[in-house]
């Protein structure tokens, strides 16, 4: 039977084909940098086709909104506007930690007709935050990565996404949606989610989809531990994994790096893989950002790069020429890649409260055309000018950011 005959019966039995999962790298070049990979879409091009082209539903999960008239994300709220304004349903969670950013845009967003807006307090739920970036379409794509809703993200700061299109993605996303949106509108934190009434994304069920070319296997993870249901991926397992199977290269570029947490308790598990990785044999290669130095994680980070077949580089981006802005001029990505075949890109820094405490999420890759992409995001900064290798007699001084 061909194609075309399959189709028509399907479509007269009230059903369509299948489409094929299809994920798409997204970066943030920061204005004036060397930065910018063939293989990456624009992520202001990629929010407004996305967004553009919702039909029913829109569900946005942010850390939090902050917008600057003029700036990128002016584009993308207007979007979401007129999403709005031709019957889309809009529904939108920040974090209450961050509400000195997000108060204005979602009030005004919230005011409009279609557009509910509401506030999680994830310290109280868990301990964290609404750590997490994505947003959902139709239930058929989402976007995920780690570009906050800040007019920042779009021009000054480096960041990495994912566009995923597959309703089995979309669906599995919906899940920790839905359960955050409940929490931010009263309910209580639950430990336990109902059996989902579909296949997830996880390791033990991923999904195939095309990427720039090529073709991977991926699965979702999520964080917190503790809020999740049983079926779904742990972020902090995914990423172990990852690393505890690499034979010859881990390369990893991450915001921060920290071995203390919040409440001062120490926290081993990365800092074990990784020296355990150099000692198998593995070459390391992690770049951090210049503002995770200056503070108490130093001497860690000073010690970490004398492991065995470890190198750690701290990334400075140069500030722009228009002046300082607040907040930005940073290395915000989070990814790693083992042995140029296994990517995971998350939204999360690496640090125990991420993972334990706050809702995160990650998409983990298997498939050389996926670590070929993030490879060349990653040769271009390990080899390029912003980079030197940490200083073991340097004291570092805390970067300004405001």
């Amino acid at each position: 039977m061909n194609r075309v005959k399959l189709a028509f019966i399907m479509l007269l039995a009230g059903s369509s084909p299948a489409r094929a999962a299809e994920i798409t790298l997204v970066q943030t070049v920061p204005d004036e940098t060397v930065y910018g990979s063939a293989l990456a879409a624009k992520p202001v091009e990629t929010w407004l086709e996305m967004i553009d082209g919702a039909a029913a539903t829109l569900d946005i999960e942010q850390f939090y909104i902050a917008h600057r008239p003029g700036e990128p994300l002016e584009a993308v709220l207007e979007a979401v506007k007129r999403a709005a304004a031709r019957g889309v349903k809009v529904r939108i969670i920040v974090d209450k930690v961050m509400m000195g950013e997000s108060a204005g845009p979602l009030k005004e967003l919230g005011a409009l007709e279609n557009i509910e807006g509401r506030v999680i307090d994830y310290r109280k739920a868990f301990g964290g935050v609404q750590h997490a970036k994505f947003f959902i379409v139709d239930g058929r794509e989402v976007f995920v990565g780690s570009q906050n809703f800040d007019w920042r993200a779009l021009r000054h700061i480096h960041e990495l996404g994912l566009r995923i299109k597959s309703e089995r993605a979309a669906k599995t996303f919906a899940v920790i949606f839905e359960e955050d949106w409940a929490i931010a509108g009263g309910a209580a934190p639950t430990k336990r989610f109902g059996k989902p009434d579909f296949t997830p994304v996880s390791r033990k069920r991923p999904e195939t989809a095309s990427f720039h070319g090529g073709e991977v296997s991926y699965h979702l993870s999520f964080s917190p531990v503790k809020s999740r249901p049983s079926s779904f991926g742990v972020e902090i397992k995914e990423l172990l994994r990852v690393i505890k199977k690499a034979k010859k290269s881990l390369s990893v570029q991450v915001m921060s790096y920290a071995i203390k947490d919040y409440d001062g308790t120490l926290w081993f598990e990365l800092d074990k893989a990784l020296r355990a990785a150099g000692r198998r044999g593995v070459e390391v290669r992690l770049i951090f950002a210049d503002w995770t130095m200056g503070k108490k994680d130093d001497k860690y980070i000073k010690e970490l790069a004398k492991a065995k077949n470890v190198s750690v580089k701290i990334s400075s981006l140069p500030q722009h020429s228009g002046g300082f802005v607040p907040f930005a001029r940073v290395e915000h990505c989070k990814y790693a890649v083992a042995d140029g075949k296994v990517s995971v890109l998350s939204t999360s820094n690496w640090g125990k409260s991420y993972f334990y405490g706050s809702r995160d999420a990650a998409v983990t890759m298997d498939g050389e055309a996926a670590a070929k992409a993030l490879l060349d995001v990653f040769e271009a900064a390990w080899n390029g000018p912003y980079v030197e290798p940490v200083d073991q007699e340097r004291k570092y001084k805390a970067v300004k950011r405001s």
